[in-house]
């Protein structure tokens, strides 16, 4: 993961100049961003603009790394763009898991820096909430990473140069009660953590 700091701050100010400029971006609830220890930004998906949007204003409180499909890194330009950003891989279809892409996410937290995860796992097509993946209440768990909910809205009229709005939640923590199964705890967890999502307005 051949990651460059500086060439990562100037795409990140660029994709905030962007939305400023081409979208009239509206940002809120940058100061719920904790300045250090590890962190997970969750945030629903609907459109491609949604990873570079987070990315570019969580960056202005915190260093950021962002779980994206493979597939993305295959693309010439953005394959190298995302390195560059210091995406993660995820290769989404693999049996058993991406062990890769969870090595380096948790590296990420371990770090103590900030992860960005989409918990439903795709883009949504149509806005609707889905069902959320397990990984980040296992992310959560294992790392001790507080979980900071966000919402982008109207992100899927990007294309068409309108207004997008996006506003951060609240945290919450992973806490397993005596004698819960694993796995019960992580489905609830993640789906609590899309519950947070959607409860903003």
């Amino acid at each position: 993961m051949k990651h460059h700091p500086f060439l990562a701050y100037c795409l990140l100010f660029w994709f905030r100049l962007h939305f400023r400029i081409f979208h009239r971006i509206s940002v809120e609830g940058l100061e719920k961003i904790p300045t250090d220890g590890p962190l997970i930004v969750a945030c629903n998906h609907v459109s491609n603009a949604d990873p570079p949007a987070l990315c570019g204003f969580t960056a202005l409180k915190r260093k950021i790394n962002i779980l994206a499909k493979k597939e993305l890194f295959k693309i010439p330009i953005m394959g190298k763009v995302l390195k560059w950003g210091g995406a993660i891989p995820l290769e989404r279809a693999k049996s058993g898991g991406d062990l890769s892409a969870l090595r380096n996410a948790f590296s990420v937290l371990k770090e103590e820096r900030c992860l960005i995860v989409f918990p439903e796992g795709t883009r949504s097509k149509t806005g609707k909430r889905l069902k959320a993946k397990t990984g980040i209440a296992l992310f959560a768990h294992k790392t001790g990473a507080p979980v900071l909910s966000a919402r982008i809205f109207n992100s899927n009229n990007w294309l068409k140069l309108g207004k997008i709005i996006l506003k951060y939640g609240k945290l919450r923590r992973f806490e397993l009660k005596e004698g819960q199964d694993v796995r019960e705890a992580y489905a609830e967890f993640s789906e609590k953590v899309m519950d947070d999502i959607f409860e903003i307005k």
